[in-house]
């Protein structure tokens, strides 16, 4: 997806930045979530510090530049160390879907930003792309689909009848997960959520630019 953007350099390279970053950002904040809920597990595997050759998935940065959806390597946590029954192991792994939200936020607000300033449309473009490619990472990951975000939260606080749901459909592998994002994107679904989620982000935006008279 993002590789469509190949005869617009400036798209292509800040839409493809941000969303390296956003990787990244993905784990510090789920290790960050991890040690204030008392795991520390994430911290002593380097996955709090900002360091590329711990966090990326050589794959998933490459699907992320080819099909606009990539991954970095799993946060590993210790569940012995999260109390209230799975719910706060849960919080760590919804905390990646959050970041993802959060960049979003941060791309579409320097967007709205350079484009009140009088900035060239490939700039703004640019981080237009970035936010629709982050919202995109939040909503796919909160679904309850291994190996996604959403599937490791439901498999620590879900039911049995969840967990065993989950754990049928990650037997298909990744043709099981493609197979539902497949469905969800042609139902229409996955577009619903989308915008849900657009839709409290830029109405938050122009708030905020309203508020500042500009």
């Amino acid at each position: 997806m993002l590789l469509r953007y190949f005869d617009d350099p400036t798209i292509l390279i800040i839409a493809s930045l941000v969303m390296v970053m956003a990787l990244i950002f993905h784990n510090i904040v789920q290790a960050w979530v991890a040690r204030r809920l008392g795991d520390l597990t994430p911290t002593y595997q380097g996955f709090g510090q900002f360091d590329p050759q711990t966090h990326l998935e050589p794959m998933g940065v490459f699907f992320l530049l080819l099909l606009g959806f990539g991954w970095p390597k799993q946060v590993s946590v210790n569940s012995r160390n999260y109390r209230g029954r799975g719910r706060q192991e849960a919080l760590v792994w919804y905390a990646g879907p959050a970041a993802y939200l959060l960049v979003a936020t941060v791309s579409w607000t320097a967007a709205v930003a350079f484009f009140t300033a009088g900035a060239g449309s490939s700039l703004v473009g640019g981080f237009v792309v970035a936010g629709n490619v982050a919202i995109l990472h939040a909503v796919v990951n909160l679904f309850p689909v291994f190996p996604l975000d959403g599937a490791r939260a439901a498999l620590a606080w879900g039911s049995p009848q969840v967990r065993r749901a989950i754990q049928q459909v990650a037997q298909f592998g990744f043709i099981g997960f493609i197979l539902i994002f497949l469905v969800l994107s042609y139902t229409g679904v996955l577009g619903a959520v989308q915008r849900f989620f657009a839709d409290i982000i830029l109405g938050g935006i122009q708030a905020l630019f309203r508020a500042f008279g500009a």
